[in-house]
Formats: structure tokens, C-alpha cells, sequence
């Protein structure tokens, strides 16, 4: 499922925003109120952002700014909807000009239809991490995977962690039996994290950890994989995991 970062100035359109994509994306929102926007989406990467603009100001602008600016979002399509005199206050302050500009009233269809050709043309690969303590096994998975995804591998759940509090994975690849904290150990504590309550996560598992994986399933794990896995079965898996 693709991600989308609503953000307005106004709540009650920012609610109207959300219910439109509302089970077609992964949604992020965020008001414009003086607030640190990155810190808000915590990692959290999109592929697309909308920008609800109504009455801003060049203060109100600066969350965007800095959002533009930053490396993980300079490149992700921005879609703003706003007047003559909020789109002069955008182009005045924001370096990146949008990628497509509407009228603050365009119909919701219309609006998806727009973020969909945009998301399409942008072709941005999916992330996957996977997280083993094994760096053989890291290895194949990555020789595996990175034709078609962009892949991280870590060693270890707590590494996992303090990666997802920076970034959000569109897939995770999950190591059942590791040291210092298992895989359903570092699910568990995945799901507590706002970046991690709905990415899809898939056991990597050996025929003897079964019952582990099993006592995680009220986890939401979208399944397991028996090592070794085939890269077609693999490649397979994770596409499914993310519809």
C-alpha cells in the first residue's frame, strides 16, 4: 500500500482529506500550526505529500520549508491546493516548486486520480528491511532483493528499532530466533511504535520455530517464510505483503 502525507492548515479539511484516501494509503496528517512537520511524521516516507493550503502565512510556511529541504522528502512529489495569494506565499518561501497546483475545492476523485499518476511516474522502489543476525543470510537476502527494492539490512531487533524511529520500511523481514531480542520479542515492541503499527512484517524462520512464530500472530505478522527461502517465492511474498 502506497503512503501519503496530508497536511493543512485547516482541521476540519485535513479530516475531509483523510477520509478520501482512507483505505487506499497509508495516511500521515499534519497541521499547519506552527508545529515541526518532520518531527510529526517521525520517519515516516511517503510517496506523495498533499498540501491544503488556506489563508497561510510565510510562519506557517516554514514547517514545509524545512520539510522540502530535508534529503528523504526533496524528491517526493508535493501536490498543493491553494488560492492565487497562498500559492504566491509558497513560491515566495519554498525553494521546490510543487508538482502540481489545484484549486483548494477539487473534487476528491479528481484529487486521487492525480496523486495515483503522480506516485506512478514517480516510481520510487519500495523499502525493505531485514533484520538477521546472520550476515550470510543477510547477504542472499540482499543479492535477492535489491534489483527490485531498496533494502537495509541490521543485525539485531534493537538496531531495527532505532531505525524505524528514523525511517518507515515498506516491508520487514524478520528473523525469527536472534540473540538479545527475538523476532516476535522485536515485533511486539515494533507495533507499540507510531511508525510501526501497520508495516507489514514476514518471519524468516527455521522448520523448528514455528511455535514461536505461532505465539506471535496476535502480532499481525502478514506470515513466514522456511529457510531457505526461494527468491521467487521471496520477491512473491513481499509484493503481496504490501498490497
Amino acid at each position: 500500500m502506497n503512503k501519503i502525507v496530508l497536511i493543512s492548515t485547516n482541521m476540519d479539511k485535513l479530516k475531509k482529506l483523510e477520509h478520501a484516501f482512507e483505505g487506499l494509503y497509508q495516511i500521515k496528517t499534519a497541521l499547519l500550526a506552527g508545529k515541526d512537520i518532520l518531527k510529526t511524521l517521525g520517519g515516516f516516507i511517503p510517496d506523495c505529500i498533499l498540501l491544503y493550503s488556506e489563508n497561510i502565512s510565510r510562519q506557517d510556511i516554514f514547517p514545509v520549508m524545512d520539510l522540502k529541504e530535508d534529503s528523504r522528502y526533496k524528491e517526493i512529489p508535493l501536490i498543493l491546493l491553494a488560492n492565487a495569494e497562498d500559492q504566491r506565499v509558497f513560491h515566495d518561501n519554498v525553494l521546490a516548486d510543487p508538482d502540481y497546483v489545484g484549486s483548494p475545492d477539487m473534487k476528491s476523485e479528481q484529487l486521487r486520480k492525480i496523486v495515483e499518476r503522480l506516485i506512478a511516474a514517480m516510481g520510487r522502489p519500495k523499502m525493505v528491511l531485514v533484520v538477521d543476525d546472520d550476515t550470510v543470510a543477510l547477504r542472499l537476502m540482499k543479492s535477492y532483493l535489491e534489483e527490485k527494492f531498496h533494502v537495509t539490512c541490521v543485525k539485531s531487533g534493537p538496531t531495527a528499532i532505532k531505525f524505524i524511529e528514523k525511517q518507515v520500511p515498506d516491508c520487514i523481514l524478520l528473523d525469527c530466533f536472534m540473540p538479545e531480542m527475538d523476532g516476535p520479542q522485536t515485533l511486539q515492541k515494533i507495533r507499540y511504535m507510531e511508525n510501526g503499527k501497520t508495516v507489514p512484517v514476514i518471519f524468516l524462520t527455521g522448520n523448528s520455530e514455528k511455535d514461536m512464530v505461532m505465539s506471535a500472530l496476535s502480532l499481525h505478522p502478514k506470515g513466514f517464510l522456511v529457510k531457505p527461502v526461494k527468491k521467487a517465492e521471496l520477491i512473491q511474498k513481499i509484493e503481496e505483503s504490501m498490497i
